[in-house]
């Protein structure tokens, strides 16, 4: 059976070797890592199955504006994809978001996935980022920030990657 919890700090070699062999590279390792040291996570999960971590999600805190979150990344082991593992990850990272007390959450992603989990794209929210704007993705946690115009600052992370 499928459990998802809170990452703690004894499964970060094995988050590490999912997201290394996940990504084939060690960029999204190296951002976790810095994300850790510098605080800058706002929430990371684990997907465990059989005793064996499986599946990986963070959620880190935007700079500006300081009660948003960014979400990124998502990882599933290779033999474990396709069986909604990454989208139990994200519902329940959301639902996690909501409950404390996060007004916002944006992902660079796949429109088309993202979607499903009420991501807008396009939408009438204004987002400047150092990322491509059809790909940015705004989840409007509070209502209001459906319609922001922000310019979006992410941690200092995820420009050393």
């Amino acid at each position: 059976m499928l459990e998802i919890r809170t990452a703690e700090p004894a499964d970060h070699t094995e988050i590490s070797v999912l997201l290394v062999s996940t990504f084939g590279q060690n960029n999204e390792h190296r951002l976790i890592e810095s994300l850790r040291k510098s605080g800058q996570i706002a929430l990371e999960l684990v997907a465990v199955l059989d005793g064996r971590i499986v599946g990986h999600v963070c959620f880190s805190k935007f700079d500006v504006p300081a009660d948003w979150w960014a979400l990124a990344p998502v990882s599933v082991t290779t033999s474990q994809q396709s069986r909604g593992i990454g989208s139990e990850l994200v519902r329940f990272g959301l639902d996690r978001a909501r409950q404390m007390g996060c007004r916002a959450v944006v992902v660079v992603g796949n429109p088309v996935y993202y979607r499903r989990f009420g991501f807008v794209f396009d939408g009438p929210a204004q987002l400047s980022s150092p990322y491509p704007e059809q790909y940015t993705g705004l989840y409007p946690i509070d209502p209001s920030t459906a319609s922001a115009s922000v310019a979006l600052r992410y941690p200092q992370a995820f420009e050393e990657v």
